[in-house]
């Protein structure tokens, strides 16, 4: 069973404040699953790192992790999934990762040191939620491809 106070507790671990001082789990279609952050920090703030970090994942994802800084700070945003294999790369392309780790801090911490955290984060993470692939992931849905046909002829 998917516990959500032991993700927010796991996630609590990674903080370091006042720096450091959000941690959240989502899934690829941008759904908040669980969060840990600052508790001054305002829950409209969250859904904000919510939403920009469905969007740098969207644009990032060819890169396997995305970072950018906006006036919320600097966030990172990396994938939780336990497929590393070079030989599931087909299926990588395919499937969305198990869910998205997203981490905010200000400018104090350094990027590769806000990576390094993430990336051990969502191993940890990935370890965990690995029972639960069929029930979290979708494939990737492409569109079928079409046949081109000529146009029909115009009758005289």
């Amino acid at each position: 069973m998917l516990v959500l106070s032991t993700l927010h507790s796991i996630l609590s671990q990674v903080l370091s404040l006042p720096t450091l001082h959000t941690a959240v789990l989502l899934t690829p279609a941008g759904e908040l699953v669980s969060a840990a952050c600052d508790p001054s920090r305002p829950k409209d703030e969250i859904r904000v790192i919510v939403g920009l970090s469905g969007e740098i994942w969207q644009e990032t994802r060819e890169g396997g992790f995305g970072m950018v800084d906006s006036e919320l700070g600097r966030i990172a945003v990396l994938p939780v999934d336990d497929r590393t294999d070079a030989n599931e790369e087909s299926q990588l392309q395919d499937k969305e990762p198990l869910m998205l780790l997203a981490l905010n801090s200000t400018d104090a911490v350094e990027w590769d040191e806000l990576e390094a955290k993430g990336r051990v984060l969502a191993v940890h993470l990935a370890k965990r939620l690995t029972n639960f692939r069929d029930f979290l992931t979708v494939r990737k849905i492409t569109p079928p491809a079409t046949a081109t046909t000529s146009p029909v002829p115009l009758r005289a």
